[in-house]
C-alpha cells in the first residue's frame, strides 16, 4: 500500500448470521464507522440480536458506494 492509497479503505461494522454455502458467514447489514467511533466501545455497548453476529472488515470504500 501506498500512503496516498490510505483513504481508499475503510473501516465497516457488519452485522450477520451463519447462512451461505456450506454454512459460511453471511453479511446483511454494513455501515461504514465514523472516525469518532470506537469499535471495541460499539462491540461492547451494542449486541445483535440471538443468531446474529457482528464482525468488523475493512472495505474498499468505492465498493461501498453500490
Amino acid at each position: 500500500l501506498n500512503p496516498e492509497d490510505f483513504g481508499q479503505f475503510a473501516l465497516c461494522d457488519v452485522v450477520g448470521r451463519p447462512g451461505g454455502a456450506g454454512g459460511a458467514w453471511q453479511g446483511e447489514h454494513l455501515r461504514e464507522v465514523g472516525d469518532a467511533e470506537r469499535p471495541l466501545l460499539l462491540q461492547e455497548l451494542w449486541k445483535p440480536k440471538a443468531g446474529w453476529s457482528r464482525r468488523f472488515e475493512i472495505r474498499r470504500r468505492q465498493d461501498l458506494d453500490r
